[in-house]
């Protein structure tokens, strides 16, 4: 039932509108920019939001799409912390505003540091290649934030506010690791017949 549970409030999260959070987000990270002193714009043209940095190599314009905000991993959040068998719903509730909050910060951030990395030519990148592009700096920097940052996430939502998570997702790994050496004893089982 959890993972029937999980399935469906990460799909229902497909749903949900993006357009002002990506615009919050292109905000948010031109105002981080702009508070360590660079030169940094944002917008919205139709739909779509943006990001400037003025770097002192180039100028640096990124699109922020659904997939820059964050919106899926919240959405695993919730789909985590909601189905919980224990925890009050006061409790949840504040897991998953916890989560939403440390996750726009992140993205935010991590989003802020991408465009500077690739506007000033950041070593080690620049050392290896003449004028990275923003993928070049995006893929290492978000997978690092990603990992690390999901992870710290899980740990500070189970210690802080819902120790069930914690028990239920080593319960979920267990079952996996159940499984598998169950399979592993009937395919051993079949091969001494």
């Amino acid at each position: 039932m959890y993972f029937a549970l999980f399935a469906i409030i990460v799909w229902c999260f497909t749903m949900v509108p993006s357009v002002w959070l990506e615009t919050a987000t292109a905000e948010a990270s031109s105002g981080v920019l702009r508070a360590l002193g660079l030169s940094s714009s944002w917008g919205v043209w139709g739909e779509r939001s943006y990001l400037t940095l003025w770097g002192e190599v180039r100028p640096v314009t990124v699109q922020i799409i659904r997939e820059c905000i964050a919106i899926n991993v919240f959405s695993v959040m919730a789909g985590l912390i909601l189905p919980l068998r224990d925890g009050s719903m006061p409790r949840k509730a504040i897991g998953i505003a916890f989560s939403g909050l440390l996750l726009f910060l992140l993205n935010f951030s991590r989003i802020a540091l991408t465009v500077f990395l690739t506007g000033f030519d950041v070593p080690p990148f620049s050392w290896f290649l003449t004028n990275p592009t923003i993928e070049v700096y995006h893929y290492p920097v978000s997978f690092t934030y990603g990992v690390i940052g999901v992870a710290l996430l899980v740990l500070m939502v189970d210690k802080w506010i819902l120790p069930d998570l914690g028990e239920t997702l080593l319960g979920v790994f267990g079952l996996f690791y159940r499984l598998a050496d169950h399979a592993r004893r009937v395919i051993l089982d079949r091969k001494l017949r």
